[in-house]
């Protein structure tokens, strides 16, 4: 068993790693939050739906091709790393780049190639704008392939800044390409400007390679030094290696396509039945340009916290889980989970108390659709936040086909519930939107029980839930107050909207240290923790 101070230490190490890869996946959703505004005014709804449903195709390719790789990888290698085995360590990283360059050209060949062919068996022959912009991004798989092998590789190594500096990279290359190409494109149709937005995915992808590339190259003489020094192990034939990572690649993959799988579904039964029930097949893409363009993007940038602890706590709870320290264990779950919601609790609120301002603000959009999406969406984020955090931690405890059944089951439900609400209630976009937070719903119930039974985690509820959920109740009170005050004062929905954004993270920073919803010990192993805590002090928050 740990000791209390090795759990403090295991427990700083995720929040440290996590707190790297959030911040570095919090800018990247910012920056294209921010550039997807000129290229939402740039493109019209119309072309931005024909880039959703590339997306959506891209999103499934990407995860059968290398979205699960970096979990595989970083599984393995901390495995390695942790018994000081260089050899494999190096070897297990060969091995999936190998395997991921095979991949990536076979799934990025066949896409270019039947790009037409999947855009009318997905979506109709209505929606054929779809195809340039699918045969963008199909180059781009390749590239994804061979630059998740390498994060890969850092995670496992508890190195998470390679993968933070190249994932900002790479939406800053995305941005500016992506805007400039729709800038050139867009006087020729909605589906070459939805090209456009998708020329910036490849070049982002491209440039994130070659950084990690550059870095993997200056570290090799120091990793190369060690396996030379590592006599004691014996180095595993290429086929123990390939059979090591099918087992753990191959239910990592088929978990996050379940997962994800869910968006194409959706775009796919949603766009077909509309067709069927007489929409316009402009309409179609505009109301689905709004869902995935506006509504998605908003709720993204919050959900980062998830993916990134979701990185951050699959190796560590796979040593653990290794060495047979439970209580480490549970520490590392539990942290994970808790700095989870002490994100998604406050960015639910906030989202839904100034969803309108917000839109307003960002995309000069204020009609009430877009309003309601993002009003009443919100628990989407929150249960997808958890479930994504109960995957990485029972793909850290060997537990690798308990989230793909759990997730089938979650699937299934979806996929009836939504072609009730589009058939029969008719509902529109919003069959979209309630499907999927009934998704999030079953996912993380399923998962959470499967924690309890196999390694008998239970979820503390007050600090993790009930705390923070006070905090983020007292700053949506004055946030929505301040926000109408000054409204009626100065009706300036930008400066408004901005200075209470602004308060509410104040707000709620000072109430979450009031509640003692984080404790003295927590605040000090956050990055700047310690001076976080003096300034507390300082003000009498502690």
């Amino acid at each position: 068993m740990g000791t209390s101070s090795e759990n403090t230490g295991t427990s700083r190490e995720i929040i440290v790693q996590g707190t790297i890869l959030a911040a570095a996946q919090f800018i990247v959703r910012v920056i294209g939050l921010f550039y997807r505004i000129p290229l939402q005014r740039i493109c019209g709804d119309v072309a931005m739906g024909y880039y959703g449903y590339a997306y959506d195709i891209y999103t499934v390719l990407l995860l059968l091709s290398s979205n699960g790789v970096p979990v595989a990888v970083s599984k393995l290698v901390s495995t390695y790393h942790a018994k000081r085995d260089f050899k494999n360590e190096y070897k297990m990283m060969k091995s999936a780049l190998w395997w991921t360059l095979i991949v990536g050209t076979a799934i990025g060949g066949l896409t270019f190639v039947f790009a037409r062919q999947i855009t009318r068996f997905l979506f109709g022959p209505e929606m054929m704008g779809v195809v340039p912009a699918l045969r963008v991004l199909a180059p781009t798989l390749f590239i994804c392939c061979v630059m998740s092998t390498f994060r890969g590789y850092f995670q496992g190594i508890n190195t998470m800044m390679p993968t933070a500096v190249s994932q900002i990279f790479e939406q800053l290359f995305n941005a500016v390409v992506s805007v400039a190409a729709a800038v050139i494109l867009a006087p020729q149709g909605a589906a070459m400007a939805a090209m456009g937005g998708t020329l910036g995915t490849f070049a982002g992808a491209l440039v994130s390679m070659i950084f990690l590339i550059f870095i993997f190259v200056l570290y090799r003489p120091q990793l190369m030094r060690r396996v030379e020094r590592d006599t004691y192990h014996k180095e595993l034939p290429y086929g123990e290696t390939y059979r090591l990572l099918t087992l753990t690649m191959g239910p990592v993959i088929v978990s996050s396509v379940i997962y994800q799988v869910s968006g194409i579904i959706d775009s796919s039964i949603y766009s077909n039945i509309s067709t069927q029930l007489g929409y316009d097949p402009e309409l179609i893409s505009t109301l689905y340009g709004i869902y995935s363009s506006k509504y998605k993007l908003l709720i993204n940038v919050p959900l980062a916290m998830a993916t990134a602890l979701q990185a951050a706590v699959v190796p560590g709870v796979a040593a653990a889980y290794i060495r047979g320290d439970k209580q480490e264990v549970y520490s590392k779950i539990g942290t994970a989970v808790k700095f989870c919601m002490v994100i998604a609790i406050p960015a639910c609120v906030g989202l839904s108390l100034l969803s309108s301002p917000i839109l307003q603000l960002l995309f000069g959009d204020a009609t009430k659709l877009s309003s309601h999406l993002l009003m009443i969406g919100t628990p989407f984020l929150f249960f997808f936040s958890l479930a994504t955090v109960s995957i990485g931690a029972l793909q850290g405890i060997d537990k690798m086909n308990t989230p793909i059944i759990n997730s089938c089951i979650a699937l299934a439900v979806h996929v009836v519930f939504i072609v009730i609400l589009l058939r029969f209630c008719n509902m529109n976009v919003y069959a979209i939107l309630y499907s999927n937070i009934l998704f999030g719903f079953i996912a993380t119930v399923l998962n959470n029980m499967a924690l309890k039974k196999y390694v008998g985690y239970e979820q503390e509820i007050v600090h993790t839930f009930l705390l923070p959920g006070l905090a983020s109740a007292v700053m949506g009170l004055v946030v929505y107050l301040l926000y109408h005050g000054l409204m009626r004062i100065f009706p300036h929905n930008s400066i408004n909207t901005i200075i209470s954004v602004l308060a509410a993270i104040v707000v709620y920073s000072v109430a979450l240290i009031k509640t003692r919803a984080l404790s003295e010990d927590e605040i000090y192993q956050m990055p700047k923790g310690a001076k976080i805590v003096r300034l507390a002090k300082r003000f009498h928050l502690l």
